[in-house]
């Protein structure tokens, strides 16, 4: 049972009989999104139910609920920002255990949940650590130390027994100064090294390779996205996973995977590479960080079958703690506390999880790219929507009822709930539950017209198939 919290603030919703008769005829609203209920895409699978960092040094200091609630997938990590006498490899061996013992904790706690577990091996290096005198992996075109970092952190790992839903990263966002300091070839000579000494290990035959996880969106306009395909594909360094980041500001419509998606299969198939699975593993920035935004990106990803992992914009010791951003505390920036509370958008996720169940529906997201949809089926049928931190008027249109045995027209009782949280630090213990109404609708299609007036709601609605046998909520 979900709670409602008299801090939750309500949003305006139309909710009411007065929807009448409507058209099946799609317009040209820029607001509208669809549902087919006669097109079905297989089970659930909660891809969005992953995140960077946020797992503490301190092996179980986080309930393991919250992972729980949540169906966890996907952890990335590799010991980023922890000072001396944990800096990394390029400080020295002790660094370098350092980093890696964060990191075993990272992965522990990932494999409790069978979760996988994505590795950082930029971080193990230290490039949060690096200054203007530190040597990066192939200067002057020597490998020898980067090679022996390789090797050595692969043992570790196979003494540790971390290599069961293990993914190797190559490197992290090489376009970027911050993580790569040299030129573009010479972190494609470190991609293809590296693809090449993984690959060589029969031991770690099962590990995925990851790449090439730049920050730059993926488009044939990008040197930085055509030089890596072509010269994966000349030596034969294909990853597994296609790994890229979405966390531009919203509203920035090249990131955004309704355009990156079908780009990213359109260089593949221009290279000649075959089709690999694509990863956000890094997705949402800090200001879509609000229950809108994780029903927003939730609906993408489910949409084009990509999983995700939410992206961590804190520092310090909080960017090991809160799960980026979906619990809080007291001092949410106390990193021994414990007293751990769902954040704002903890609920959404753990909605998605717990009750979409069953079987998922196509969907069409809304023409201006501000608004999404998610629905899934078991006896319910369960939508959950959310802007990309916009207001507006939206609507969703839930198209071919008669294929789950509603009439063509009549009515219908729709329950409706609503994620509040303004914020991301205040404790949230559930959606509103704004009631049960009844929908008139015509044409085979329930048309359910929401005004939103905040930017961080998101909404969830439910209502039975026709030939469900139990009755309420």
């Amino acid at each position: 049972m979900w709670s409602s919290p008299s801090q939750c603030l309500l949003v305006s919703l139309v909710a009411s009989s007065a929807a009448g008769a409507v058209s099946t005829k799609r317009d040209n609203n820029d607001g509208a999104t669809y549902v087919n209920l006669a097109s079905r895409k297989g089970p659930s699978q909660h891809l969005a139910s992953g995140f960077i960092y946020g797992i503490p040094d301190t092996f179980g200091q986080i309930p393991s609920h919250f992972y729980e609630n949540i169906g966890f997938q996907y952890g990335r990590a590799g010991g980023a920002q922890e000072g001396a006498p944990d800096r990394g490899w390029i400080w020295g061996l002790s660094d370098y255990q350092g980093r890696l013992n964060s990191t075993l904790t990272d992965y522990k706690t990932c494999r409790e949940f069978d979760a996988d577990f994505i590795l950082l091996p930029h971080d193990v290096w230290g490039t949060d650590q690096s200054n203007s005198s530190t040597v990066w992996p192939g200067d002057n075109g020597d490998w020898t130390n980067y090679d022996t970092f390789v090797t050595t952190l692969m043992a570790d790992l196979a003494a540790n027994d971390a290599l069961d839903g293990l993914v190797w990263d190559i490197w992290n966002e090489p376009d970027l100064s911050l993580f790569w300091a040299r030129s573009m070839q010479q972190w494609i000579d470190l991609y293809v090294r590296t693809h090449k000494i993984i690959r060589a290990n029969r031991q770690f035959d099962r590990v995925k390779i990851s790449g090439p996880t730049l920050s730059e969106a993926p488009y044939n306009t990008s040197i930085w996205w055509t030089s890596w395909m072509q010269q994966i594909k000349g030596n034969n360094t294909i990853p597994d996973q296609i790994a890229y980041h979405l966390e531009a500001a919203p509203g920035t419509d090249s990131y955004d995977l309704a355009n990156t998606y079908p780009s990213v299969l359109a260089m593949l198939r221009s290279f000649g590479i075959p089709e690999r699975p694509q990863i956000i593993n890094e997705y949402a920035s800090f200001t879509e960080q609000i229950p809108s935004g994780a029903a927003f990106w939730i609906s993408r990803l489910e949409r084009y079958e990509t999983y995700g992992l939410r992206g961590n914009w804190q520092d310090g010791n909080t960017l090991h703690d809160l799960m980026a951003n979906l619990l809080t505390k007291a001092d949410p920036f106390d990193y021994t506390a414990t007293d751990y509370m769902p954040a704002p958008e903890y609920p959404v996720y753990e909605y998605y999880y717990r009750n979409m169940t069953g079987d998922r529906f196509n969907t069409t997201g809304s023409a201006n790219l501000q608004f999404d949809v998610y629905a899934t089926m078991d006896q319910v049928i369960r939508i959950l929507a959310g802007s990309q931190t916009a207001t507006g008027n939206w609507t969703i249109n839930v198209e071919n009822l008669s294929s789950i045995g509603l009439a063509t027209e009549g009515s219908v009782s729709v329950k409706s709930l609503a994620f509040n949280g303004n914020g991301h630090y205040v404790a949230t213990y559930g959606p509103v539950d704004l009631g049960v109404s009844e929908y008139a609708y015509s044409g085979d299609t329930l048309v359910i017209p929401i005004n939103q007036n905040t930017n961080y709601t998101a909404y969830a609605f439910e209502f039975r198939s026709g030939d469900s046998k139990t009755h309420g909520w």
